[in-house]
């Protein structure tokens, strides 16, 4: 038994272990016995939050099993960082945006619990505490039902979750409640991975690029790629090269946006990891990410050949979701990409269900958080702190 294993005993009893994710040298690792539905002690949370930094990825199976709410899901996410607000829980947020009127949730009626509820009201509805405002929803259900004509859509781009802010997220976390179980037999998968529409990425990127972002699961799984383990299989010389370049990101062309160091250090281990190296040719909805001295088309070379890099076979992991099953992982050290998908269905087999939150700033292994109120303000928009009472 390794140090670390010895170490979750110690905090959590001679039943808590790890497992790899998919072997032991990769990024990822299964914790067992640890409840999360009870409040962690400071000692735990600070043991959770290095596995994390250690591993990238970190898995709690069953929690469904042990009681874990959705509630208690938000109470943890505050160990890992500040969780933000999702606007599409806010019925007026393009307002909030423009004139600063003051927010107002969803009604009941309308909150993307009721319209999952909906789907098949028999069989399957949101659990309880889906409607806090830093729960993002992750379904197929919307819009969905036995009556339902069937839509399909393709893959996201590699990304990691809201970068192009000055403090970008931290960490997020899925609690899954459904995952789809039927196949197709032909193949044997889910669902097929559809053709790009035209724009998607840059059409002058290189083929092989081309062909990687394209291995996507096709079972609904999310397919995650290890930064800095790709940052350590470079030469010295070429990591030397990169800790000095800048980038600046911004959300919208003409923004002057900032300047962020390329390498990602992590301040609690030292892992260095490439952050996000991926903006330069994803389309057409960010602006793209431009390296200090480098003009645009230059920048899109440069970020290519690492997103190429990074997304080699064997810094990849692609994670099956297992309703009850709680997934965290850092934005800082993995890039990740939401898999082609049924987004409509009309049969319950095909249900995807899933409550994502997401943090930024630093870990907390004291609750409640402590931040100032002039950073909520600045960071987290809109303004939110959880209510870690219920």
């Amino acid at each position: 038994m390794d140090e670390i294993e010895t170490h979750l005993q110690d905090q959590f009893g001679p039943d808590a272990s790890l497992t790899p994710l998919s072997s032991a040298n990769r990024m990822g690792r299964r914790v067992h016995g640890v409840d999360l539905s009870t409040e962690l002690t400071a000692a735990q949370a600070e043991l959770l939050v290095s596995l994390l930094d250690e591993f990238r990825i970190i898995s709690f199976p069953g929690q469904d099993q042990l009681g874990c709410t959705v509630a208690d899901l938000e109470r943890v996410a505050n160990h890992f960082g500040a969780p933000i607000p999702h606007p599409y829980n806010y019925a007026n947020y393009a307002d909030f945006v423009r004139d600063r009127v003051p927010l107002e949730v969803h009604a009941p009626e309308h909150r993307v619990s009721a319209k999952v509820n909906a789907a098949f009201p028999a069989a399957i509805e949101c659990a309880d505490g889906a409607d806090s405002p830093a729960v993002y929803i992750v379904t197929n259900l919307v819009g969905s039902g036995p009556d339902a004509e069937p839509e399909h859509v393709g893959g996201q781009h590699w990304h990691t979750d809201i970068e192009f802010q000055p403090i970008p997220l931290s960490t997020s976390m899925f609690f899954v409640q459904s995952a789809p179980t039927k196949r197709t037999e032909g193949d044997g998968t889910w669902v097929t991975n559809p053709p790009r529409e035209e724009g998607f990425y840059h059409p002058e990127s290189a083929s092989e690029l081309a062909r990687r972002r394209e291995v996507l699961p096709l079972n609904g799984e999310t397919a995650y790629t290890d930064t800095a383990a790709a940052f350590a299989a470079l030469s010295p010389e070429r990591q030397r090269e990169l800790e000095t370049v800048m980038v600046r990101r911004r959300l919208r062309v003409g923004d002057p946006g900032w300047l962020v160091p390329l390498v990602y250090v992590n301040p609690r281990n030292g892992l260095k990891s490439l952050h996000s190296p991926v903006w330069a040719s994803r389309g057409k909805r960010i602006a793209p990410a431009q390296v200090e001295g480098l003009s645009e088309d230059e920048s899109r070379f440069f970020f290519d050949e690492l997103e190429e890099h990074c997304l080699s076979p064997e810094f990849r992991y692609d994670h099956d979701h297992v309703p009850g099953d709680v997934t965290i992982w850092s934005n800082f050290a993995t890039l990740h990409t939401a898999p082609p998908s049924k987004r409509i269905v009309n049969d319950v087999e095909d249900a995807r269900l899933l409550y994502r939150i997401s943090c930024k700033g630093e870990p907390s292994f004291c609750l409640p958080r402590t931040d100032a109120d002039e950073w909520i303000d600045e960071n987290i928009v809109p303004p939110f702190r959880s209510d870690l009472a219920v």
